[in-house]
């Protein structure tokens, strides 16, 4: 099952991830440059600095296989029961369920990303691989920015710039390493199986 666009929508992606790229560019400059934007003005550049930022990586992810800059060990899910309690006192559960009424509310989409098919499981790891390389660098990056942004004083559009990136970047890297300790269960248990006949 190939999870890649059609060869002339990958170079629109590329296109638009560099585009996001320089815009993003622009939007840190203006900001570390100017220091009296207003509370309104403040939240509202946190939510582009947000969305430049992850779009940048989304883009990308959605043209070329930018989940395998990270080595595989990364992905492997070394202590599951630490993961499976963090995902629980974070509230990671009510967030995928947020998702599915709203952004993945489609069966279509859903299907796209895991067709419930045993030959979809390969497939669904790495949409997880892909969609949780393209939260995590911007999570990091954000948090980065909003270091820089600490000397101009702006404490309103650090925090919502921090919140956002909390709610949308670092649940879903949570929830993408939650999926995958289950497909490594499911893994286990058919290789387990398969061994005994």
């Amino acid at each position: 099952m190939n999870i890649y666009k059609k060869p002339h929508e990958r170079v629109l992606y590329f296109l638009m991830s560099i585009f996001l790229i320089w815009q993003s560019y622009k939007l840190g400059i203006l900001l570390l440059e100017t220091e009296n934007w207003g509370n309104i003005a403040q939240v509202f550049f946190a939510m582009l600095i947000n969305l430049f930022f992850t779009g940048v990586f989304a883009f990308a992810g959605f043209a070329l296989p930018t989940e395998n800059i990270m080595p595989q060990k990364y992905y492997t899910i070394h202590a599951p029961k630490k993961l499976k309690s963090w995902f629980q006192k974070l509230g990671v559960e009510r967030f995928r369920k947020f998702l599915l009424t709203t952004v993945w509310r489609k069966k279509e989409m859903q299907k796209n990303y895991f067709n419930g098919k045993l030959d979809g499981i390969k497939s669904f790891e790495q949409h997880t691989k892909k969609s949780e390389f393209g939260h995590l660098i911007p999570l990091i990056l954000i948090t980065i920015f909003c270091v820089f942004l600490i000397k101009t004083e702006m404490w309103i559009l650090i925090s919502a710039t921090m919140i956002i990136n909390i709610i949308f970047n670092f649940y879903p890297v949570v929830l993408q390493r939650h999926h995958r300790m289950r497909l490594q269960r499911m893994e286990k248990i058919m290789q387990l199986r398969h061994s005994r006949k």
